[in-house]
């Protein structure tokens, strides 16, 4: 599991500016807005929360129903410093903590590559017991291991996804997948020569990988903007992403 101080101190300053935050943070508040319109009373629990910056955006958008936990003390650090309603907890064994409660929303991004599938599974299995019969999962994941590169070494990930690999996993549970895109696919190019490059670099040992750092860096006002701009016209001209480093599903329940 990402236990490096320095890593969720890069997120923590990232969360609010980084182009990429900004627009999975966006992406999951449209979901949250169209399954319950203007409910802001839904009870939303963000399970991996890192440093709190998606419970901070969806606060601010006037969902207060909302806890959320990690397995790092410092990322629940962090989440405190945002006087965030966040507790220390494992992912892989949290079917006791929250009791009787039950949750409109489960939002659970960018966590799960750090298991192998039998924990995925159970991962989820875990979100259906406690999730509402009219409920929504919304998770991000990384996708496509040719985009492979230093980042996933940084933040301790196994694995990236297509979408087979998520049905494969989920097939004997009683959740649906009712959405998915695949995301910056215009950007796809550019991602891709880096991640090469990476690639290459590292079969090479050419990279000290003792002092890997992940990809959340915030890069000048013009190029952060230039990204999210580049995003969002994606997001018009495709519906649902085709290819891209990220991979965006919504899920509920079987009836």
């Amino acid at each position: 599991m990402l236990i490096n101080y320095d890593e969720y101190r890069m997120m923590y300053d990232a969360e609010e500016k980084l182009w990429w935050y900004r627009i999975l943070h966006e992406k999951v508040l449209r979901e949250i807005q169209s399954r319950f319109q203007e409910n802001k009373q839904i009870k939303i629990l963000d399970a991996g929360c890192g440093t709190g910056g998606l419970m901070s955006f969806l606060i601010k958008h006037g969902y207060e129903n909302i806890q959320g936990f990690d397995y790092s003390l410092d990322a629940v650090s962090f989440c405190k410093e945002r006087n965030l309603d966040v507790q220390q907890t494992d992912i892989t064994n949290f079917g006791n903590v929250f009791g009787q409660e039950s949750f409109d929303v489960i939002v659970n991004d960018d966590v799960v590559y750090q298991f192998d599938n039998s924990i995925i599974a159970k991962i989820f299995h875990t979100f259906q017991t406690i999730l509402k019969s009219d409920g929504i999962i919304i998770t991000n994941n990384n996708a496509f291991n040719i985009f492979y590169g230093t980042h996933d070494i940084a933040v301790g990930g196994k694995q990236r996804f297509t979408l087979s690999d998520f049905e494969n996993t989920l097939e004997n549970l009683p959740l649906k997948i009712v959405h998915h895109t695949y995301w910056s696919l215009l950007l796809s190019p550019l991602i891709l020569v880096v991640r090469l490059t990476q690639q290459i670099q590292l079969k090479l040992n050419l990279i000290d990988l003792k002092n890997i750092k992940s990809d959340v860096t915030v890069p000048s006002d013009f190029v952060n903007n230039f990204f999210y701009q580049v995003v969002k016209l994606e997001e018009k001209l495709f519906k649902k992403g085709f290819f891209g480093s990220s991979l965006f599903l919504v899920l509920r329940k079987k009836l």
